[in-house]
């Protein structure tokens, strides 16, 4: 899925790159909430099936870090932008089940095509939406191993998944002659994952993530 993003935000970049007014090279800062919600069974006896379904959540506080460019378009009524967005950093929740599983769901690697409308105000500023889809690496760590009255626990240490999702924004710009800077907020709504350990303990999450980013960066 990555690969896809890649390609097709490589491919805008270029054919927005023949009639491009304007390239944006920035670093963004984000203070973001990740929430993790879902499902989980506890473990069953050898050979067995799990025990019934308790919900589990969490939420965690965190800073992330991207870097991203941006081929923008002048049309008539609006500039138009396509850009390609990388956060290498890494964000974890911990989901509490109680006696059903405990587990860290860690998200990175994250990469995001998007296109971005803007309408220019007076003095430089600009207002823009954002539309676009990650693709993520996620992995679940920290499953709890429990035993059961019938059973063994669990000697599943980690799994590891993809996500992908739609994400959305809207944002101010101000603009300099060489410079810019741009203050955005942002939510991600990633697909739901499913993890099943060798005692039949379902895991299921389902991880959003919203963001208020800070970018600065240069304009060509």
């Amino acid at each position: 899925m990555k690969k896809i993003i890649l390609c097709l935000a490589s491919t805008c970049l270029f054919i927005g790159s023949a009639l491009a007014d304007s390239t944006y090279l920035g670093v963004k800062i984000s203070a973001g909430t990740l929430d993790a919600d879902g499902t989980n069974t506890t473990n069953s006896s050898s050979g067995g099936s799990g025990g019934a379904a308790l919900n589990s959540s969490g939420s965690m506080n965190l800073a992330l870090g991207s870097v991203f460019v941006e081929r923008e378009v002048e049309l008539s009524n609006m500039n138009l932008a396509f850009g390609i967005d990388l956060m290498p950093m890494t964000a974890s929740t911990s989901l509490d089940g109680g006696s059903g599983t405990d587990a860290t769901v860690e998200v990175g690697n994250q990469v995001t095509a998007y296109i971005q409308p803007s309408k220019t105000l007076a003095n430089d500023a600009a207002v823009f939406v954002k539309l676009g889809y990650s693709s993520a690496d996620v992995d679940v760590s920290s499953i709890t191993r429990q035993a059961t009255t019938a059973g063994t626990a669990s000697t599943d240490a980690s799994a590891s998944k993809s996500l992908k999702g739609p994400m959305i924004g809207l944002g101010f710009q101000k603009n300099q002659e060489a410079s810019f800077m741009r203050l955005e907020v942002t939510y991600t709504d990633y697909d739901s994952i499913s993890y099943t350990n060798s005692n039949s303990k379902v895991l299921t999450a389902d991880a959003e993530l919203t963001a208020i980013n800070f970018s600065f960066g240069k304009k060509f």
